[in-house]
């Protein structure tokens, strides 16, 4: 039996268990995704001369400081299918699809993937990602779509790989349980008058994310330049009944701010445009907004981008609407980026229901259930940026320590 079992290893669920492990509790962390860490894993530091406190080290770095702990074990890939609440424990039963490649095995040397011929069939881990081995994509492989392909198994030194995986039913008992659900991006191709899904060079922020991280730079995905001249629309999906939710995300006024600054840091020569429709950094001084103020290639604009349109030569004309006197400006762009904001996950309101825990109209989980030793953290409970998750999910396993002391 474990002391603590994480659902959600994100930020909060990161900085949940690495205080856990450090006082001395054993842990069990259950995610779906094929790494644990969260969306942190998929977004780059956003520091290229000095910190911007970005905080995406923050999480990854606890991941590989807790990654060899023997008091922790992790089900990727899994979800939880029934939960039975006891007077002394919590039991939860954990189904866990096939990875194909044995993480106990495998020594992250990277052969599989520099050989597989399918573009993201093996995906890598990410630095501080859990476990440190490749995931296999079933949907994606030669081997599992009639193409007998077995390369990445012929060159691994380890014989990591197990084609005939199937899924695992554990049954998990811990004496308290941590939801840690997270949040969603929201889906962009629902703000109908951006053109994302349609407009080849209108990208979301988490696609100029993984953009930078395969090539190295910005591109148009329309010809492969690099755009010399790019909008930022922040608030997408934000504070809208139209493709979206009705409250602000809390975190994208901050998140975009640190993108425009670190497009132009990384290069020069580029202008962005940055277009909000209020900023709330919920912070009293930041730092990034501050340095952003008065540089020549950044311009920082109220004013809500009523629509985006194709100019008929690969660019992208954008016309808003400005403040005070409601009047009509355009401009031409190489590439346009949609900073989106987040959204609960649908399992949230499935485990809040398992757990005998509450849910508001929004769904977000409003209320924990501590009398059976169910605790929420993180932004399943309301919007948080990745520094506050990571504090908050530190702050919960100390509730749960208190808790657990209080049950002897």
């Amino acid at each position: 039996m474990k002391d603590v079992l994480i659902i959600g290893g994100g930020s909060a669920g990161i900085g949940a268990a690495e205080t856990l492990l450090a006082m001395g509790k054993s842990v069990a962390i259950v995610d779906s995704a094929p790494f644990v860490g969260g969306v942190a894993l998929e977004l780059s530091c956003k520091g290229d001369v000095e910190c911007t406190r970005c905080h995406v080290c923050m999480p990854r770095d606890a991941a590989s400081r807790m990654r060899s702990s023997e008091a922790m074990e992790v089900y990727p890939l899994s979800t939880v299918g029934s939960a039975t609440l006891g007077t002394k424990d919590i039991a939860l039963e954990v189904r866990m699809s096939p990875r194909f490649v044995d993480p106990k095995k495998c020594i992250a040397c990277g052969k599989c993937v520099a050989i597989c011929p399918v573009k993201g069939a093996l995906i890598p881990p990410p630095f501080g990602a859990i476990p440190n081995a490749p995931y296999l994509d079933k949907e994606l492989c030669k081997h599992f779509q009639g193409g007998k392909c077995d390369l990445c198994a012929n060159i691994c030194p380890t014989q990591a790989f197990n084609f005939g995986a199937r899924e695992k039913v554990v049954r998990v008992r811990a004496r308290a349980v941590i939801v840690s659900t997270g949040l969603d991006p929201i889906d962009p191709s629902g703000v109908l008058h951006y053109g994302y899904g349609h407009l080849r060079n209108v990208i979301s922020s988490l696609d100029a994310e993984r953009m930078v991280a395969e090539y190295g730079e910005l591109r148009r995905p329309s010809d492969g330049q690099r755009p010399k001249r790019i909008a930022i629309i922040q608030c997408v999906g934000s504070r809208t009944t139209k493709g979206g939710v009705e409250y602000c995300s809390k975190f994208c006024c901050k998140y975009g701010v640190r993108i425009a600054r670190s497009i132009v840091e990384r290069w020069p020569d580029t202008q962005v445009d940055f277009f909000y429709m209020d900023l709330r950094t919920f912070e009293p001084r930041f730092e990034a907004l501050e340095w952003a103020v008065g540089k020549k290639n950044i311009n920082i604009s109220q004013g809500v981008a009523g629509i985006v349109q194709d100019s008929g030569n690969g660019n992208l004309k954008v016309r808003r609407t400005l403040p005070g006197d409601a009047s009509i400006e355009e401009g031409e762009y190489d590439l346009i980026i949609l900073t989106v904001g987040g959204q609960p996950r649908p399992e949230s309101k499935v485990l809040a229901s398992k757990l005998s825990l509450q849910v508001d109209p929004l769904g977000f989980i409003s209320k924990d259930n501590r009398k059976k030793g169910v605790f929420v953290a993180g932004s399943c409970k309301s919007p948080m940026d990745i520094e506050e998750s990571f504090a908050d999910g530190k702050a919960t396993a100390f509730a749960v320590l208190e808790w657990l002391g209080a049950m002897r």
